[in-house]
C-alpha cells in the first residue's frame, strides 16, 4: 500500500509539476526539515491531491517547481510514511470550504498566505484548448455548476476562489501576435506578465504598465485594474483594445471599444461576466530606467510632491509609521538629461546596508531562547531579516517601531541609482507572507492635484501613531490617471489624478494562534481605521484587496459606496444577461453586488 500510494503521488504530481515547470506558473514553496537536520526548499506535493501554493519566494523571486524538488517530495514522502499532511493543514481556511477527501480535491492557497480553498478535482478545470475551454463553461452552464475563472492565486483577498468548481487557464498562455507596427500583442489569457514582457522584447517593445510581480496571468492582471505608479499612467486595463470572453449563457463574445458601454464593463469584471480567453494590449518601445531612491523627511514629501508627480514618470512613496522618513522611488526613461545627474550606484556592500537590521535583530533576540548570531544572520536576505524581526513580538508596536527605526536606516544607506530594463524595475519584491489593504481615491487632476493624497496620510498616520497600531512598514501610495472602465477604482474623467495608500501585516510565523491574532487586528482595528479616515476621501478598494465586510452593517455600508461609484445595475444587467445561473462569483462578489440569477 505504500509503494502504491508513493507511484501514485509521484505520477500525479509529475504531471502537475511538469507542466508547472513549462509555464513557471506561480512561486510554489515549502521548506521541509529532515534529512539529518538539511534544510530544504522544495516545491510541496500532496502525497495524493494536488496542492496548489502561489508563493512568491521572498528574497529570490520565483522558486519554480522542478524535477529535482519532485523527486525529494517523493522521497520525503516515503521518509514520513506517505502521510497527508500538507502545510495547508495549519493554513487559513475560507469560510465556504468543503471538507472534501484528500484523494479527490485540489487544495489552493494564494500567495500572501492568507486564504486557502479545496475543490473536488471534477471541478476544477484546466483546459488545454479553446475549444475545450467553451466545451467546460457550456457545459457547466448545462447542469449549472460553478466555474469561477483563477489565474495565478496572486491576489491578497482570494477573489478568484470558489470551492464550487473553478477553472483555471495555465495552459493557454500563447503569444498568439506581436504586431509591431501597430504596436500591440495579442496573447492568450493564462500568459503570464513575465512572458509577455519577454516576448516583446525581442521585438523592442514592452508592456505600458507593471504592477509589482510578474507572475500574473493576463487576465487576472486586467480584470482585477492592475496598476504601477505614475500620474499620467492609468491602470493596465486603459490600454487593452480587445477582449474575448468565454460566457455561460452567449458563448464567446469578442468586445472592442465599438461596443462601448460594455466594453468599458467588461476589461475590469473581476471575472464575473465570463472567462477571459484572450486580449489584445497596446505597447510601448522597450526602455531602460534609471531608478532614484532616497529618503526624505514627511514635511519634505508633502511639499515636494507635485512636482515630483509631473518631473518623474514613475514615483512611489514609502512612508515608515513612528519614524519621520519616507522613502522615495522615481524611475525615467534612460536618456541624455539623465548623464547631467550624479546616477552613480550605492557603493555600500549589502552587508553594510544591512547592518542596522541585523544588529537590532542580533540585540532584539539577544534575551530569547533562540538569540541570532552572525552565523545564522549568514545569507539571510532582507525579507528573512525583517519577518525574524517582527515574529519576536509582531503585535508589540514598541517592537515594530524599533523595527521601522532600523528599516529607515537600512533606507538611507541604500541612496543611489540604478539603471536597468523597465520590467525590472517596476516589479519588485513585496515581503513574506502578508495581510494587504490598498484603496484608491481621487485626489484632483494632473494640472491640479487638490492634495487629498497628503492630507489622507497625515490623517493616518496620525491615527496609526496616536493609537497605538502595530503597524510595520511600509505604507506605500501611489499614483495613476484615470481610466475608463467602469468598474476600476480609478475611473474618472480624462486628466484625472489617482492616489494608492495600501497598508499591510507581515504573518512572520507559523503558530496558527499567533497568526489568527495578527489577522483580526488587521482586519479589525487597522483595516477600520484606514475605512473610517477614508469615508471623507471617498476610498475605494483594489478589487485584489476588498475582504469580506465583518459585520451586516460594514457589508450595507460597502453596498451603499460601491453604488454611488460604480454603475452597479448595469454591470449586475450584463451578469444576468451573460451568466443567468451565478456560476462565475463566489460569496465575496455576491455579498457585495447580489446574486446575477438563479443558480
Amino acid at each position: 500500500n505504500l509503494l502504491t500510494k508513493m507511484l501514485l503521488a509521484s505520477s500525479r504530481a509529475l504531471i502537475y509539476v511538469v507542466r508547472s515547470a513549462r509555464l513557471q506558473e506561480c512561486a510554489w514553496k515549502r521548506s521541509l526539515s529532515g534529512f539529518n537536520g538539511q534544510h530544504l526548499n522544495v516545491g510541496n506535493v500532496n502525497t495524493a491531491s494536488k496542492v496548489i501554493i502561489a508563493r512568491k519566494d521572498r528574497d529570490n523571486g520565483v522558486f519554480p517547481f522542478s524535477i529535482a524538488a519532485l523527486i525529494t517530495c517523493v522521497g520525503a514522502a516515503v521518509a514520513f510514511g506517505c502521510e497527508k499532511k500538507t502545510m495547508l493543514e495549519d493554513s487559513p481556511r475560507d469560510d465556504n470550504n468543503d471538507d472534501h477527501d484528500d484523494d479527490d480535491a485540489t487544495t489552493i492557497l494564494n500567495w500572501s498566505g492568507t486564504h486557502s480553498v479545496n475543490v473536488r478535482n471534477e471541478h476544477f478545470y484546466e483546459p488545454e484548448s479553446i475549444e475545450e475551454l467553451e466545451q467546460v463553461v457550456a457545459t457547466c452552464h448545462e447542469k449549472g455548476l460553478p466555474i469561477r475563472p483563477v489565474g495565478s492565486a496572486l491576489s491578497p483577498n482570494a477573489i478568484s476562489f470558489q470551492s464550487g468548481g473553478m477553472i483555471s487557464l495555465s495552459n493557454l498562455d500563447d503569444i498568439i501576435n506581436i504586431d509591431k507596427e501597430n504596436m500591440t500583442v495579442t496573447v492568450q489569457a493564462g500568459a503570464r506578465v513575465s512572458q509577455v514582457v519577454e516576448a516583446l522584447r525581442e521585438h523592442g517593445l514592452t508592456l505600458p504598465n507593471l504592477a509589482s510581480i510578474a507572475e500574473q496571468q493576463m487576465g487576472g492582471f486586467v480584470q482585477i485594474g492592475a496598476h504601477g505608479t505614475g500620474a499620467n499612467i492609468a491602470s493596465v486595463d486603459e490600454y487593452v483594445t480587445s477582449l474575448k470572453l468565454v460566457t455561460p449563457a452567449k458563448g464567446t463574445i469578442h468586445l472592442t471599444a465599438e461596443d462601448g458601454e460594455l466594453f468599458q464593463l467588461a476589461k475590469v469584471a473581476i471575472g464575473a461576466l465570463g472567462v477571459v480567453s484572450e486580449i489584445t494590449m497596446k505597447c510601448i518601445p522597450a526602455h531602460k530606467l534609471v531608478e532614484h531612491t532616497y529618503v526624505l523627511k514627511r514635511s519634505e514629501a508633502k511639499t515636494k510632491i507635485n512636482s515630483l508627480l509631473k518631473k518623474h514618470k514613475h514615483i512611489r512613496y514609502m512612508w515608515i509609521p513612528y519614524e519621520d522618513a519616507v522613502v522615495v522611488v522615481t524611475n525615467d526613461p534612460e536618456d541624455n538629461n539623465n548623464t547631467q545627474i550624479n546616477t552613480s550606484e550605492n557603493s555600500l556592500s549589502v552587508e553594510d546596508r544591512m547592518q542596522p537590521l541585523t544588529d537590532a535583530l542580533k540585540q532584539l533576540s539577544k534575551f530569547t531562547s533562540k538569540p541570532y548570531t552572525d552565523e545564522m544572520l549568514t545569507g539571510m536576505g532582507f525579507g528573512e531579516i525583517r519577518d525574524a524581526l517582527l515574529a519576536l513580538a509582531p503585535l508589540d508596536y514598541q517592537l515594530v517601531r524599533e523595527v521601522n527605526k532600523a528599516e529607515a536606516e537600512f533606507w538611507r544607506k541604500s541612496e543611489g541609482y540604478q539603471t536597468k530594463p523597465s520590467d525590472q524595475l517596476l516589479q519588485f519584491d513585496c515581503g513574506g507572507q502578508q495581510w494587504v489593504f490598498e484603496v484608491c481615491f481621487p485626489t484632483g487632476t494632473y494640472d491640479d492635484n487638490k492634495g487629498k493624497d497628503m492630507e489622507f496620510m497625515e490623517d493616518l498616520l496620525e491615527k496609526i501613531e496616536s493609537t497605538g497600531i502595530p503597524a510595520p512598514a511600509p505604507i506605500e501610495q501611489r499614483w495613476s490617471a484615470s481610466t475608463s472602465s467602469l468598474m476600476s477604482p480609478s475611473h474618472g474623467e480624462k486628466g484625472g489624478l489617482h492616489c494608492w495608500v495600501g497598508v499591510i501585516m507581515y504573518l512572520p510565523s507559523d503558530d496558527e494562534k499567533e497568526r489568527k491574532k495578527i489577522s483580526d487586528i488587521f482586519k479589525g482595528q487597522y483595516c477600520d481605521l484606514v475605512r473610517r479616515i477614508g469615508l471623507k476621501y471617498h476610498i475605494m478598494s483594489h478589487w485584489a484587496k476588498l475582504e469580506m465586510p465583518n459585520t451586516s452593517l460594514d457589508l450595507e455600508m460597502l453596498r451603499a459606496t460601491m453604488k454611488m461609484k460604480y454603475p452597479v445595475e448595469k454591470f449586475n444587467a450584463a451578469r444576468s444577461l451573460y451568466d443567468p445561473k451565478n456560476l462565475l462569483s463566489n460569496d465575496l462578489i455576491n455579498s457585495v453586488f447580489g446574486s446575477s440569477g438563479k443558480s
